[in-house]
């Protein structure tokens, strides 16, 4: 208490790090150890391949470590980034009495919200309106004639192979 009081919190803030650190460091190590018992299991296999298994394990086995050690580093840069202590008491304190105003509501206030729920349920529903279109609407397999800009050569194709070449710009449809 001594310590922390005197670098006014900031050796706190270190052990606090520290500890999640070798926290996440130790269950991503467990896990790690795991994946590595698996994978000498499964590395026995290979000599039924023709392939060394020697090499295939200590080829897997530093994938698996770099994985491993990117996913603590994700982790405890995340978590560190993450958490926050409180700097004084009183927020703490203030942060519950603003979860106990919240919660404090009652009878008469939630009647009043269900029957403005229920009356505006109950007002008319807005009309939904119809689209018009100008051209009839083309669907994906049926044939379309197309022409080319440039050349004015035309092709038959079906409309989901020319819809790539209208859109460059390079193509047109053709009402037919």
């Amino acid at each position: 208490m001594k310590e922390a009081y005197e670098t006014e919190g900031k050796s706190l803030v270190t052990d606090f790090e520290k500890n999640i650190t070798l926290a996440i460091i130790d269950e991503n190590w467990k896990e790690h150890l795991r994946k590595m018992d698996e994978l000498k299991n499964s590395v026995q296999n290979a000599s039924y391949e023709q392939k060394d298994p020697l090499l295939i394990y200590k080829f897997e086995a530093f994938e698996l470590f770099k994985k491993t050690v990117d996913e603590i580093n994700k982790e405890v840069l995340s978590f560190l980034f993450k958490g926050e202590l409180p700097k004084q008491s009183n927020q703490i304190s203030e942060a519950r009495d603003q979860r106990k105003e919240r919660l404090n509501t009652s009878k008469a206030d939630v009647q009043n919200s269900t029957e403005q729920a229920i009356s505006n349920s109950r007002q008319q529903p807005e009309p939904v309106e119809t689209v018009v279109r100008e051209q009839p609407k083309i669907g994906r397999n049926e044939r379309v004639v197309i022409k080319n800009v440039l050349s004015g050569e035309q092709k038959e194709v079906k409309f989901k192979q020319a819809i790539p070449l209208i859109e460059k710009g390079e193509w047109v449809l053709i009402n037919s």
